[in-house]
């Protein structure tokens, strides 16, 4: 088996929460330039995936796993391959009770100095989590993902890379390499049985500071200001569904 290039940590424009300026296919197009064969869009409290996307990327060598970030008890969770209409989930020990064959439960950032990593609540649930993820967000001297890999490593559990990108220079900083066939479900398996790497490397300290400037700029005015971006999944029959293909 080929070790597949991916990243399963992806925000678009078409993310209800954020202001980002790249839409789903644009990231494909993007995704295919630099080499990769697996990406799963995840937009907050959204799933973006529908036949049409699916379709879109495979065109283009890409296999689109449904995915979306979720808020639980205050805490982000990555999601991925569930059929999120039928999902409920209230709590995050209510992750032991959705069905987990084909789906994948990834912990994004837990210790990073944010409201809503997931911290105490990852390290007491560890066990309810298929892979913690390996942020692109460090540099050499800060670095929130050391505490994770600790932890992450004495558990037996896989780390994935990602970009957690909400600005195309965000993409490629940090991403996946999976042994496993070009298909979702043996991609997801590949991942439970930690046939995973991470690639990634610290970046300067002034390129984190205009991320982060960049991105608290943008979302104060989609929040504040009233500008909206357009949602190319409404040109595709609106918003798309979430069952795994």
């Amino acid at each position: 088996m080929a070790e597949l290039k991916a990243d399963f940590h992806i925000h678009t424009s078409e993310d209800p929460k954020d202001f980002i300026r790249y839409s789903a296919t644009e990231l494909i197009d993007m995704a295919h330039g630099l080499g990769y064969k697996v990406l799963s869009i995840t937009n907050h409290e959204h799933c973006t995936w529908s036949p049409y996307l699916r379709d879109y990327a495979r065109e283009r060598g890409i296999v689109l796993i449904p995915g979306m970030e979720a808020t639980i008890q205050g805490k982000h969770v990555l999601l991925l391959n569930f059929s999120f209409d039928k999902l409920s989930i209230g709590s995050i020990r209510d992750l032991s009770s959705i069905t987990r064959e084909e789906g994948l439960v990834i912990a994004p950032h837990p210790y990073y100095p944010s409201p809503v990593a997931l911290g105490k609540h990852f390290t007491r649930n560890i066990r309810l989590f298929d892979a913690a993820e390996w942020s692109h967000f460090f540099c050499k001297k800060i670095n929130f993902n050391r505490p994770m890999e600790r932890v992450a490593v004495a558990a037996g559990l896989p780390i994935v890379g990602t970009s957690d990108a909400h600005q195309r220079r965000q993409f490629h900083t940090t991403y996946s390499l999976v042994e496993a066939e070009p298909h979702v479900r043996s991609v997801i398996e590949a991942i439970k049985k930690g046939r995973v790497r991470v690639k990634t490397a610290p970046l300067p300290l002034m390129e984190l500071l205009r991320i982060n400037t960049t991105m608290l700029f943008r979302n104060l005015i989609y929040k504040n200001l009233g500008i909206f971006v357009g949602k190319s999944c409404q040109k595709h029959g609106g918003r798309p569904t979430a069952k795994p293909s």
